[in-house]
């Protein structure tokens, strides 16, 4: 009766996150397609699926813990069996992985920052204006993370209920850009229409949006905080952009909303050290077919650019004048 409950339970599990993975992708394109409401409604779904598999998750592993206890008081012939048993599922599975790039947008063929085919509002509020020293445009880091639809959780307790974790991390970044994105696009909106000539019309439009933004970069900070403390609990290794893309868009959400945020500068100090660290260690390679998941060079230069403007601002700004 309780292998017949198990199986169910894996089963269902199983089925459960693939649709997981699926609204996930289905909420990046929508947030690509600057649809922030409706890639909200799908990173929501994807949510209200998976806490209640981490609690069966958490639930198996706990069972399953005490069941290797109460084993080791019986034949070692049993243990080993399901040890066996154990490897044979952890072989089987695919690891749950982390790629920046949606193979199903056709107009993509990178994990580049921006779409080079669409000038949206949004757009133009993340890019980077190298020229304009006293008005430069800050690197925000604009991809949501895809799962590739293969990856899939194994049966063991212990390993579902991490990778349970790592899945929700995901999706708390994705949720923390959204909000992200959509806050940029009022700024950009409401600051294209003051500059218009008809400002009186406007006014009443551009105080809601500003408002709106305003809370939209709170909400994004709590999340991204939310899945930054998950991805510092997580022992295993995570893609270095997803840590620099966090990092990165974390620390700029703590700058518009205090620029002499602490936080922010330790945001910038971490990031810059893991890009030095990646390039000490040989890890950043600039040609994609050295590496499963490269650093785009311009999403790197757009890194490197926050940090050394965010920490070395007034030498940074001394070395262009003087240029």
């Amino acid at each position: 009766m309780n292998t017949n409950m198990n199986t169910m339970n894996t089963s269902t599990m199983t089925a459960s996150i693939q649709y997981a993975v699926f609204l996930n992708n289905k909420g990046t394109r929508l947030v690509r397609q600057c649809q922030y409401g409706s890639a909200m409604k799908s990173f929501t779904d994807v949510l209200e699926i998976l806490k209640p598999l981490a609690v069966i998750a958490e639930d198996h592993k706990h069972k399953h813990s005490r069941y290797q206890g109460d084993d080791n008081d019986n034949d070692n012939d049993n243990s080993i069996v399901t040890n066996t048993d154990d490897a044979s599922s952890a072989t089987n599975s695919v690891p749950l992985t982390i790629s920046f790039t949606n193979k199903s947008m056709e107009s993509r063929t990178s994990s580049s920052s921006l779409d080079k085919d669409v000038d949206t509002d949004a757009d133009k509020a993340s890019r980077i204006k190298f020229r304009d020293t006293q008005k430069r445009r800050h690197f925000v880091f604009r991809d949501p993370v895809v799962i590739p639809p293969e990856s899939c959780i194994p049966s063991s307790a212990s390993a579902s209920s991490k990778l349970l974790s790592k899945f929700l991390m995901i999706v708390m970044y994705n949720v923390a850009l959204t909000f992200h994105l959509h806050a940029l696009s009022l700024v950009a909106s409401s600051s294209s229409s003051s500059s218009s000539s008809i400002v009186s019309s406007s006014s009443s439009s551009n105080k809601k949006k500003k408002k709106n933004a305003k809370k939209l970069f709170s909400q994004s900070k709590k999340i991204y905080e939310l899945a930054l403390k998950m991805h510092l609990e997580l022992d295993d290794d995570v893609d270095p952009l997803f840590t620099l893309a966090l990092t990165n868009n974390l620390g700029l959400i703590y700058r518009t909303m205090n620029k002499k945020s602490v936080r922010c500068t330790i945001c910038f100090q971490n990031m810059f050290s893991t890009m030095m660290y990646l390039l000490d260690s040989h890890s950043y390679h600039e040609d994609s077919s050295t590496t499963t998941q490269s650093i785009n060079k311009d999403i790197w230069d757009g890194l490197l650019s926050n940090a050394m403007n965010i920490l070395f601002k007034h030498t940074y700004d001394v070395a262009a004048a003087a240029a």
